[in-house]
């Protein structure tokens, strides 16, 4: 009866931990993230300590910029409110600071989850819902991105 009860009680441990390491935390999210193809096409996301969060989509000669804050609904799923964006003309994103629209009903919420492959960090990002201005939006990420930690 002594067996059994060490036994599961190292399996409830054993089960706990696996849980815990599951969980994202705000701190996996900080700094810069992207995913860049040939052609200027791609992805970038900030996440600041201050729980702001900047998405830019480049789209070869244009780019889009959306401005929000990110929380965590669930264990792996990011949720970032967008309250500003702009669509801008170039290859870089430039003045940050400026030519934003205050946008409504608009967010983006991903399952994510943090990997680490050859001594490199990289964020996977599955879009679950992209809303801009209470519209699906869907096809402004890919279904699955895998973005490197700059």
């Amino acid at each position: 009866m002594k067996r059994f009860f060490q036994a599961s009680f190292v399996i409830l441990l054993l089960s706990i931990c696996v849980q815990g390491n599951g969980a994202l935390r705000f701190s996996d999210f900080h700094g810069r993230w992207d995913l860049v193809y040939r052609g200027n096409y791609g992805y970038e996301f900030r996440f600041y300590k201050s729980y702001r969060a900047l998405c830019i989509v480049y789209l070869q000669t244009n780019l889009l910029v959306f401005k929000g804050v990110y929380t965590l609904d669930e264990k792996n799923r990011l949720r970032i409110n967008i309250s500003e964006m702009k669509n801008q003309n170039g290859t870089r994103p430039g003045n940050l600071a400026a030519g934003f629209t205050r946008i409504a009903s608009s967010y983006f919420i991903f399952k994510a989850a943090r990997l680490k492959e050859s001594g490199r960090h990289y964020l996977e990002l599955r879009p679950v819902s992209i809303i801009i201005n209470g519209n699906n939006s869907d096809g402004y990420y890919e279904p699955v991105m895998k973005l490197r930690k700059q």
